[in-house]
């Protein structure tokens, strides 16, 4: 697995980080893999042993739009894919496409980027060497922004968004009419811009942030008391937190205490723990 941060300007206006992923088991038995994901967009390239992945025939470039829950796929024997993944908002600032048409749903890249993006499928799924990979990408992102750049980075509501969502990632940040405040607009108008851009309520990720916390201090050894965890994290009490986290996770926060995790043989990862 790999994950670059280092993402040039002006690419980064709009990705967060470029990622890659190989894999090769020896059991041909089906396996499961989970993330718990960020509120993003991916656009990835990818082949596997079988031919397809997500529902779709690779290799081919795809585009996968928000997760509202546990993201899950059964990994082919073998594969790779090399993946984009946007700032929230960063496709629809680029591109104008409307995130909430695109989530819960993996997409032929065709579809959101063009045809042109086939030939450059082809040149990173062909290319040995990931440093080669990753310079063909950043090209390709940089030709997409380089006459849109001054648009892109003056778009006020991709700059509203931006900003609300990395409040969001503080833990002390558990109130939306706060987050709207801070970026001063009301929470109507960032609703608006979160269902454009983002493809989710602003509440939804701000939420999702609060219950990535959650799974990541229960892992810690610090959800004995999840009465208290439920009120440290904005939940009403703890029969709201139960239900959030439940409908997210797969299982009560009691029994991802334990140990439990939903699916045999599946292991549940916060993103930021992959790539």
């Amino acid at each position: 697995m790999g994950r670059d941060e280092s993402v040039p300007a002006p690419v980064s206006l709009v990705v967060r980080h470029l990622w890659s992923v190989t894999w090769r088991r020896p059991d041909a038995r089906p396996f499961a893999s989970s993330v718990l994901s960020n509120p993003i967009a991916h656009l990835t390239f990818e082949d596997a042993v079988g031919g397809r992945l997500h529902g779709h025939e690779v290799p081919a470039p795809l585009v996968h739009g928000l997760v509202s829950r546990v993201f899950r796929v059964e990994l082919p024997v073998a594969g790779r894919v090399s993946g984009v993944a946007f700032h929230p908002g960063g496709l629809t600032a680029l591109l104008g496409v409307a995130m909430r048409d695109l989530a819960d749903s993996v997409v032929p890249a065709t579809r959101v980027f063009g045809h042109g993006v086939r030939d450059v499928a082809q040149a990173v799924l062909t290319e040995p060497d990931e440093g080669a990979r990753r310079g063909i990408v950043l090209s390709y992102l940089g030709e997409l922004l380089g006459p849109q750049q001054d648009r892109v980075a003056g778009d006020p509501a991709y700059s509203v968004v931006r900003a609300a969502e990395q409040l969001m990632h503080r833990r002390d940040q558990v109130s939306l009419p706060g987050v709207a405040e801070q970026v001063s607009v009301s929470p109507r108008t960032l609703q608006r811009m979160f269902s454009q851009y983002v493809g989710a309520s602003p509440l939804w990720v701000l939420r999702r942030y609060r219950l990535q916390d959650a799974a990541a201090l229960i892992d810690a050894g610090e959800g004995e008391d999840l009465a208290a965890l439920a009120a440290s994290l904005g939940f009403a009490d703890q029969a709201h937190f139960t239900r959030a986290f439940t409908a997210v996770i797969g299982v009560p926060p009691s029994v991802y205490r334990a140990g439990v995790r939903p699916g045999a043989g599946e292991t549940v990862r916060r993103a930021d723990s992959t790539v």
